[in-house]
């Protein structure tokens, strides 16, 4: 039997030394991975946690976006942000949509109309060194509109030589505008009125002197036929000046001056007798046909004259000699509604247009170049008397003006 080989102690001892230096590098090599696995678990757990806070922080970027846009769109002026020199819009709310009547479709591009491109555009210089700000006047629809805007650039290219952004703020300043015009207005009108009831006072007071001194020759037996004829145009003219001097003065006055109670067909033959002379220059017959009896209300004597007055003296205007005009009264009783007073002045006359008609109660407007005020102080008079005045007519077939007022 062949003997064993004896392996020297020194190989048995490197054997060793190898084997534990194999187990200590296993050992080692065990921890390295254990220590590589808990830092790959650390490092995909703040991955984790980094994605769910990128997630949050674009689920809230998302909704500051909503709400921005929202913010946007409440906002009661137009905000338009463009890239300039290009003039393209990147943004435009909804009240900027409206003001530029642009459609409201934001999955396409916004197509602005050509006068912003072009204001914008006039404008962009003057925006680069600060905010800029002017006033447009439009016209949409048949209607004039005023828009100001206001140019703000929010960021610079890196020249510094142009803008990049410009912020556009749209308002609609009509109102304001409007506003200002009858603000304008109205100081015109308190200044015209100023000086017309100073002029009629003026001219009321000799006029007053004029009317005695018609009435006086009026008198005197000594006239002959021509002198009284002329005489009574005289007297015609003056008391047709007189009405139009009352006319301007009861135009500008707040109200009724003198109400009491008074019996209307008293007033209504006191106004038949001072507009005869007129009628008798023009050659037009007056007739009456009245039933109001001892019919009283409470008003101004001195309006409703005003009233009658000018509507014979509107008649006149359209009557041509030969014609007639004739005055009815009567008192309405009415079941359910207060019962009225009813005065109807018809004439012959050359009728007015269709287009005319609605307009024959507002101020200044006249087709046979008076003043325009009378029918306007008619209106104005009756319904401070809580009556109604109103008019029917057809051009060539005359005009009857109606005129109820509330009895006591």
């Amino acid at each position: 039997m062949q003997a064993l080989v004896e392996i020297p102690r020194s190989a048995q001892e490197h054997l060793a030394d190898a084997f534990s230096a194999f187990i200590a590098a296993a050992n080692k090599l065990e921890h390295s991975h254990r220590s590589l696995h808990s830092e790959v678990a650390r490092l995909w757990r703040e991955l984790e946690e980094r994605n769910r806070a990128l997630a949050a922080s674009l689920a809230e970027n998302e909704r500051m976006h909503i709400t921005l846009r929202r913010i946007l769109d409440a906002l009661p002026c137009g905000v338009l942000v463009l890239e300039v020199p290009e003039i393209r819009a990147v943004l435009l709310n909804r009240e900027g949509r409206r003001l530029l009547d642009v459609p409201d479709d934001r999955s396409a591009e916004y197509s602005l109309p050509s006068w912003i491109q072009e204001t914008v555009t006039g404008a962009y210089q003057d925006s680069l060194d600060g905010s800029h700000e002017q006033e447009l006047q439009l016209e949409r629809n048949g209607k004039h509109i005023w828009l100001a805007i206001r140019y703000e650039p929010i960021s610079r290219s890196s020249f510094g030589s142009e803008s990049d952004q410009v912020i556009v703020i749209i308002r609609d300043v009509t109102a304001h505008k409007m506003a200002e015009q009858n603000r304008e207005a109205a100081r015109s009108d308190v200044a015209l009125a100023e000086v017309s009831s100073l002029l009629a006072h003026e001219i009321r007071n000799p006029l007053g002197s004029m009317e005695l001194l018609v009435r006086s020759l009026a008198t005197d037996p000594g006239l002959n036929g021509e002198s009284k004829k002329c005489l009574d145009h005289l007297q015609a003219g003056v008391r047709l000046l007189s009405a139009t001097v009352c006319n301007v003065l009861r135009f500008h006055s707040p109200g009724p001056a003198n109400v009491c109670t008074l019996q209307l067909s008293s007033v209504l033959r006191g106004c038949i007798g001072f507009v005869r002379p007129i009628a008798k220059q023009k050659s037009v017959q007056l007739a009456l046909r009245e039933t109001l009896g001892q019919t009283q209300l409470a008003g101004d004597p001195d309006g409703l004259r005003q009233v009658l007055l000018n509507v014979y003296c509107n008649a006149l205007r359209h009557c041509t000699p030969g014609s007639a005009i004739l005055t009815s009264s009567w008192c309405e009783r009415r079941e359910f509604s207060e019962s009225a007073a009813v005065i109807e002045v018809a004439d012959n006359g050359c009728g007015i247009e269709r287009d005319d008609l609605q307009h024959i109660f507002e101020p200044g407007f006249s087709t046979t170049g008076s003043s325009g005020l009378g029918l306007a102080v008619c209106r104005r008079i009756v319904e401070q008397h809580r009556g109604k005045i109103t008019a029917r007519s057809a051009a060539g077939e005359g005009t009857t003006i109606r005129v109820e007022l509330p009895i006591q």
